[in-house]
């Protein structure tokens, strides 16, 4: 584990970085700067203002020459100066403060920070501990759903008594400081969807070392679980009457400027009426800003989703994904309602991202002879590589044409 800044003070708070040993980055730079790695828009940062070294498990900060200088603990340095955890750092409007990898007692307790089967165990043992106690103001009453790196609970809020459903990641070495931040900035983002097909955001971020987010308990199922139970294809008109719910939902977070990045089937719930909610906003992301361009850069690196539904742009290259990469997903999830099926395989070859702009999509009418010509053409500019719909509420109009002649 390497020591981590987690920014308590400015813009980019609950945010974190990692400052990775000298045999893999010599220094990272902290500034305004394009060229540094910590970059924040803060007019009283110099462009290189200051730099982060990890030498021999000692981490060091160094002032460049900034304006404003550095200050360690209330302190301006000079030089370069040994930090040790919980140390606060201003520099500019932020304070970041220092958080250093708690020292193993045993070479059993470092093989368990790599994500061994006893890490796992003691992951999912500190879950299960949580039920009957608060969180962030939640009572966590049962668990509800039990995933790879994280579990949900129902709860309730202790103050309002309202109902919730608390999602909790799991204390992983495995979720990076990239992962958490992600986690944090989908809930900053999504509690403004003000939709009745998204899943309500109440509150979200870190307490007592845990990342949460605190949303709106929906009962049903999933559109996958519906799909798979089912055994085969939905009803062409119920296809459809989900799939607009879907889109004005993409359509009202495109004009809030908000692309969500996850539109597959398991993220789509399914209640009384056919009535359409879509969650997890682990990956929803602003559409512009040049700094949150810069952070996205930052966090999405290492981004993995899931190829049998993702837009080729948000496999490859998931910084520059717009709003086109919802459009493909939508198109993608109609796809599977009307086939049973995925339209491309789970893995690409030789796990080589930008073999997705390869892919070909088979005719749905090979699964399903029902599926008229129209819809077909829908799906196939919906995932298209380049002639896709410009927005949901362009693809929504192609389908109220294509329903209403059938």
């Amino acid at each position: 584990m390497n020591p981590r800044l987690r920014v308590e003070v400015g813009r980019q708070a609950n945010f974190e970085y990692e400052i990775p040993p000298v045999e893999e980055e010599e220094a990272v730079w902290l500034g305004r700067g394009a060229f540094c790695k910590i970059r924040m828009a803060d007019t009283q940062l110099s462009r290189r203002h200051c730099q982060f070294t990890y030498d021999g498990g000692v981490l060091y900060v160094e002032d460049l020459g900034s304006r404003n200088g550095t200050r360690v603990n209330g302190e301006l340095i000079e030089g370069r100066v040994e930090l040790e955890d919980g140390d606060s750092i201003v520099v500019g409007g932020h304070e970041l403060r220092v958080i250093m990898p708690r020292p193993s007692g045993s070479s059993t307790v470092e093989l368990a920070e790599l994500g061994t089967a006893d890490e796992e165990s003691e992951a999912n043992l500190s879950m299960q501990e949580l039920v009957g106690k608060e969180l962030a103001g939640y009572q966590l009453q049962e668990i509800l759903f039990k995933g790879d790196t994280c579990c949900i609970y129902k709860g309730r809020d202790a103050g309002t008594d309202r109902p919730a459903a608390v999602k909790v990641l799991k204390p992983l070495a495995r979720i990076s400081v990239e992962d958490q931040n992600r986690f944090i900035r989908g809930a900053k983002h999504s509690s403004s969807l003000r939709h009745p097909c998204f899943v309500q955001v109440y509150k979200g971020g870190r307490s007592e070392d845990r990342h949460f987010i605190a949303m709106e308990l929906v009962r049903g199922k999933s559109l996958e679980e519906v799909v798979r139970a089912k055994g085969g294809p939905l009803e062409v008109r119920t296809a459809l009457k989900i799939l607009r719910q879907v889109l004005e939902a993409l359509q009202y977070a495109y004009e809030h400027e908000i692309v969500f990045r996850a539109v597959r089937p398991d993220n789509i719930l399914l209640g009384e009426g056919v009535k359409v909610k879509l969650t997890d906003y682990d990956l929803v992301k602003p559409l512009t800003g040049r700094q949150e361009a810069q952070v996205t850069r930052v966090m999405d690196g290492s981004l993995t989703v899931d190829p049998a539904f993702a837009a080729p742009e948000l496999i490859a290259y998931p910084v520059v994904a717009d709003q086109k990469a919802d459009i493909f997903g939508a198109g993608a999830v109609l796809y599977f309602m009307l086939t049973g099926k995925a339209p491309f395989p789970a893995n690409l070859p030789a796990n080589k991202p930008t073999s997705a702009f390869d892919r070909s999509l088979e005719d749905p009418r090979k699964t399903n002879p029902a599926v008229p010509e129209s819809l077909c053409a829908i799906m196939r500019q919906a995932m298209s590589d380049y002639e896709r719909y410009n927005s949901p509420q362009e693809m929504l109009a192609a389908l109220d044409k294509a329903a209403a002649d059938l």
